[in-house]
């Protein structure tokens, strides 16, 4: 299969390695045809990703985006023990959601109550669904080792501080990225022990709500949004009754 690959700021010599990589990933996950584009700097990273930039993105050192054909870009100014464990997670972002349909979610009518942060919960629950999916992948084919530098930066504390219904919804749905990254590389004791930052309570709703996880992505992250939208609404019973003694 050929490899598509675009430089940006980048000599060849120094993408050598980042591409020597992408094609070792690609033959051990079995990925289709992707176009890989190594670059530095974030203005370059924001050129390249155009409408699909986010404020997000400056964040990751590697990202995968769905158009007619997928792409792989790669920071190669990025730290050099994450290049290798970003790659073949987004080289597996590839192999399972390399089509358009699972970044068009229609926003569910269960949803609508969120009102304005409806499209960015959506978003925040379907990465973290796909990103479940990559680390069963990964797990299954005997890589998890190539993940460990993320996982370090997953077990990070990231403590929920929002105390406005809007951050909150926003915090808890950002954190199930870490809890769902985490379950299928090391498992749900070692996830939940190791997230001791995070409420109990959302932890074990995770936990319990991975088992039902299965092979279609789109329901997935259809499954995961009601459940949150009906996590959400158990904790907002939960602080009326406090405030109102019932």
């Amino acid at each position: 299969m050929k490899l598509v690959i675009k430089l940006v700021g980048v000599s060849p010599l120094e993408a050598l390695r980042i591409v020597e990589k992408a094609i070792e990933a690609r033959s051990e996950l079995e990925a289709p045809e992707f176009d890989l584009i190594v670059l530095k700097g974030e203005e370059n990273l924001r050129r390249e990703l155009r409408e699909y930039w986010t404020p997000e993105s400056s964040g990751f050192y590697a990202l995968h985006i769905a158009t007619d054909k997928p792409v792989v870009l790669v920071r190669a100014d990025s730290p050099e023990d994450l290049l290798e464990a970003s790659i073949y997670h987004e080289i597996g972002h590839v192999k399972l959601h390399g089509s358009r349909k699972f970044y068009e979610i229609t926003i569910p009518s269960y949803f609508l109550p969120l009102g304005s942060i409806a499209p960015k919960v959506l978003y925040l629950l379907s990465i973290a669904v796909k990103d479940f999916e990559v680390s069963k992948l990964l797990s299954a084919k005997d890589l998890t080792l190539t993940q460990i530098p993320l996982i370090r930066i997953m077990l990070e504390p990231e403590p929920v501080l929002s105390v406005d219904p809007d951050s909150l919804a926003l915090e808890l749905a950002s954190n199930l990225k870490r809890v769902f990254f985490l379950i299928p590389l090391i498992g749900i004791e070692a996830t939940l022990r190791g997230m001791s930052d995070l409420p109990c309570s959302f932890l074990q709703w995770a936990a319990d709500l991975s088992y039902s996880l299965g092979s279609d992505t789109i329901e997935n992250v259809k499954l995961v949004a009601r459940a949150f939208t009906e996590y959400l609404m158990s904790l907002r019973l939960f602080w009326y009754s406090i405030k109102t003694g019932t």
